[in-house]
């Protein structure tokens, strides 16, 4: 079983994706993209409550501008 790492993001703009809307300085958890089993990614709320799962695409998209990792806190890992 593959173990995928999930690390904590800070949304720096607001947006509205899946019918939930985040706030500026909201913590996100987003895991890692799984390229050897095309796994969707998995986005975790501030609790570690699943909400959803992303595309690549999706991903890539809230990076460039949406989203900002923080380096300050340790990600944690998931099996799946």
């Amino acid at each position: 079983m593959h173990i995928r790492t999930i690390h904590k993001y800070k949304v720096i703009k607001r947006f509205s994706f899946c019918k939930k809307m985040y706030d500026i300085a909201e913590t996100i958890y987003i895991q890692e993209q799984d390229l050897t089993h095309e796994d969707p990614q998995k986005v975790f709320g501030r609790e570690k409550e699943y909400l959803t799962d992303i595309s690549s695409e999706v991903y890539d998209s809230l990076c460039q501008g949406f989203i900002v990792r923080d380096n300050g806190t340790p990600s944690y890992q998931n099996k799946s």
